[in-house]
């Protein structure tokens, strides 16, 4: 059923992770690729004015970093994201250091899923 991937190889516990650090061509690259130009995220001037004071990155371009860390490192290649849920404690602003960490889990199984 998993032809390219041998689960034999992970144990419960096993973590991956990656940092990166959010820059203003994150942002812009960002919104060119998907047309979310939302000025809280694109305009200085317009955020300031804004509760959070100041731009911020999209969420789904921090939450794309968990495809990353799945199709690169843990598992890694030929892994594909089954599914995510997402809730988002704080905004990311400009120069910030995001740390994404993925940890192999016991849970309950659905049909075609590693766990």
């Amino acid at each position: 059923m998993h032809d390219n991937i041998n689960v034999g190889i992970y144990k419960i516990g096993q973590t991956a992770e990656l940092t990166h650090c959010i820059s203003a061509a994150d942002i812009d690259a960002f919104a060119k690729l998907t047309g979310d130009y939302n000025p809280v995220h694109m305009n200085d001037e317009y955020a300031t004015k804004m509760l959070l004071g100041k731009r911020v990155a999209h969420g789904m371009l921090t939450a794309s970093f968990i495809s990353n860390l799945i199709g690169e490192k843990l598992p890694g290649p030929g892994a594909l994201l089954y599914e995510q849920n997402i809730h988002f404690i704080s905004p990311v602003y400009i120069g910030e250091i995001i740390r994404v960490i993925a940890q192999v889990v016991v849970t309950s199984q659905k049909p075609g899923a590693l766990t």
